[in-house]
């Protein structure tokens, strides 16, 4: 089997770390993108793969990264688009520059990182591009608006991405995990600096849920990342991956929903064309 050139961003922990880790031991190439010195020096100790340090926040310098790779190894096979955070709170908590910030690494990063690495994938006629969503791209809840928000963004766009490239030989795969034993409730939850009394009296206090849950999810990340590669790998032509029965049900709760839609509303919608 040929060996792959995997890119894979935000590696320095949780599922990015644990996917560059199972792709190393199967005898292909990583590398990987982290934040910090020591995150770089960190991961290449401990693996047999290069890092490049590079903040997904300000995007003007993903071009230089794709290019670099590039040059040292010819090519991308697989693109893994997991780097990014949870901007957690109310909706109305937020100021503008947070929503931008998580709209910076969790969408606008990714599109240019497709965009960047599409040009080599179509002259090679092969590739895979792996987007990491989440349940909360799917059914979104009070207090993770603002997340959900994004990755609503990243399914319309990787929906539409797959119907693009697909005459080209380009896989689209979209993974859609609940909740895993990463540090995902841990180190990448930034809350919003407002902060609203009114609502946790009403509803729920997003910061105490999220801080009780970290470190106690259901989900295996290593359980989830076999599947991930199995389906990179796989010539089968799926889409959608929903890991963990919380992302299963999710998706169930949305149908249902979906469905009551139609249920109230297909009678007085079929009116409106003509």
């Amino acid at each position: 089997m040929k060996q792959k050139v995997w890119l894979i961003t935000g590696v320095s922990k949780g599922l990015g770390r644990e996917i560059a880790k199972q792709v190393v031991e199967s005898g292909n190439i990583v590398i990987g993108t982290v934040r910090t010195v020591e995150d770089k020096e960190a991961f290449e100790s401990d693996f047999d793969a290069k890092a490049h340090i590079i903040d997904l926040s300000k995007t003007d310098r993903i071009g230089l990264l794709i290019e670099e790779i590039i040059q040292q190894y010819g090519r991308i096979d697989v693109l893994v688009n997991n780097a990014g955070y949870g901007a957690f709170g109310m909706i109305e908590e937020f100021e503008e520059s947070e929503i931008i910030r998580q709209f910076n690494v969790n969408f606008i990063a990714v599109w240019k990182l497709c965009k960047t690495v599409l040009p080599h994938m179509r002259e090679k006629g092969e590739g895979v591009i792996v987007q990491i969503s989440s349940s909360l791209g799917v059914l979104a809840g009070a207090g993770n608006g603002i997340y959900a928000s994004s990755k609503f963004a990243l399914e319309g766009m990787s929906e539409a991405l797959k119907k693009e490239v697909e005459p080209f030989g380009i896989k689209v795969l979209l993974i859609e995990p609940g909740a895993l034993r990463t540090d995902f409730l841990g180190e990448s939850i930034a809350y919003a600096r407002k902060e609203i009394s009114q609502y946790e009296k009403r509803i729920t206090s997003i910061r105490t849920d999220t801080k009780a849950f970290n470190g106690k999810q259901l989900g295996n990340p290593v359980k989830a990342t076999k599947l991930i590669i199995e389906a990179v790998d796989s010539n089968a032509s799926s889409f959608r991956l929903p890991l963990t029965s919380g992302a299963i049900e999710a998706i169930n709760a949305k149908i249902i929903d979906l469905k009551n839609c139609i249920d109230l509303s297909e009678n007085a919608a079929s009116t409106v064309d003509y």
